[in-house]
């Protein structure tokens, strides 16, 4: 089984210089983050020792490959000149990043605490995370966190991210700087309204590369959280070790 390439986002005689190089970078950064992704996650080896750590690889694994793929989506339609479509999907990497930051801060903090239990109810209820009323009343606990909030927390490591975030959901919603201003122009010297695939194409390409930017940063997230759910895994044996079950009880 292999995982299909992510496209790359192509730079054109457009773009200035220093957003031509941050398209090369964050095409380098991409390729890695896709080398990156786990193929399967088996009850073997240090996830045979720990449920837990198995838990919390699969859940770092699932927002890896969402953001592998939003980023995708974002190339395939700037390649195309599919700017509001590329701007949905850059808003939705800068919801996974700041929800990929805050788990990885919960494993450190719970992992310092030796709390077991907290680190499975924190895996549990990232990987089954739901908005739907009905699959949250008959699975309590997997009720999603608002994703502003994750914004917010986020913004607190990085200032000025909550703005952008903003400043990106007025292009994305059906507001008037996601329809009017985006597609239409007012002459006023006659009164006609003139219409465009898109009216400001370079404002725009700005304004989602600043959206992406912190794209080299998951990177670094990952690679903490391998080291962190290593620990997990060792923590968890120590505690309670098994031999042969790949499903031990929850330790608090």
């Amino acid at each position: 089984m292999s995982l299909k390439e992510p496209t790359h986002l192509v730079s054109d005689d457009g773009l200035p210089e220093t957003d031509k190089k941050l398209v090369h970078d964050l095409n380098g950064s991409l390729d890695r983050l896709s080398g990156m992704r786990a193929l399967e996650i088996n009850a073997s080896g240090k996830f045979l020792r720990s449920k837990i750590a198995w838990k919390l690889a699969v859940y770092q694994h699932v927002l890896l490959h969402r953001i592998v793929a939003l980023m995708d989506g974002v190339a395939v339609a700037w390649n195309n000149e599919c700017t509001l479509s590329a701007m949905l999907s850059g808003r939705a990497f800068m919801e996974t990043l700041a929800v990929m930051a805050e788990f990885e801060q919960q494993v450190g903090r719970l992992l310092k605490e030796q709390n077991l239990g907290g680190l499975d109810v924190l895996a549990q209820s990232g990987v089954f995370a739901s908005r739907n009323p009905k699959l949250i009343k008959e699975n309590p606990g997997t009720q999603a966190k608002k994703v502003g909030k994750y914004i917010d927390d986020f913004d607190r490591r990085f200032e000025g991210f909550r703005g952008h975030y903003n400043a990106l959901s007025e292009r994305c919603h059906p507001n008037s700087l996601g329809h009017n201003f985006m597609f239409s122009k007012l002459d006023t010297s006659d009164g006609t309204v003139r219409f465009y695939d898109e009216r400001e194409p370079h404002r725009n390409r700005k304004m989602l590369l600043a959206a992406l930017v912190l794209l080299p940063l998951v990177e670094s997230i990952s690679a903490r959280l391998d080291v962190l759910i290593d620990k997990v895994s060792d923590l968890h044996h120590s505690v309670a070790p098994i031999s042969g079950d790949p499903t031990p009880e929850r330790q608090n």
